[in-house]
């Protein structure tokens, strides 16, 4: 009589266990979904700004490539510089957002893999 109430017991608890695990799977598939989302947003973000970067390299290539002007107005030296100085700036603001960028998106990946890892343990614990 006190085995077979063991064993109910035993049994109540292991079905327990097993919707505790089927719970902690589902929240676990559904925080990496949402990772996945967040790094597939970053990631358009980084490509943004990549594309940005390179006009904006181009557009210094330009202004130090520019060919006379047909008009007989001379730039202002001041002003060409500090449009060259400008376009230098924003090319460094440009890649520092995109370094923040790449170091969040690296930062997701590695909660991912702990949230992978932990439902690679729960699947194989079944």
């Amino acid at each position: 009589m006190r085995s077979i109430v063991l064993i109910i017991a035993l049994l109540v608890l292991s079905l327990n266990a097993a919707a505790d695990d089927r719970t902690e799977l589902q929240g676990l598939h559904a925080a990496v979904n949402a990772l996945n989302q967040e790094q597939q947003a970053l990631f358009q973000q980084f490509q943004m700004l990549q594309e940005l970067r390179r006009n904006n390299d181009q557009a210094s290539y330009a202004a130090q490539l520019r060919p006379p002007q047909y008009s007989s107005e001379v730039p202002n030296y001041a002003d060409v510089v500090q449009t060259q100085k400008d376009i230098a700036r924003q090319g460094e603001d440009l890649a520092q957002q995109a370094n923040q960028i790449y170091a969040q998106y690296k930062a997701i990946g590695e909660k991912k893999a702990q949230l992978q890892q932990r439902i690679f343990e729960l699947t194989l614990a079944k």
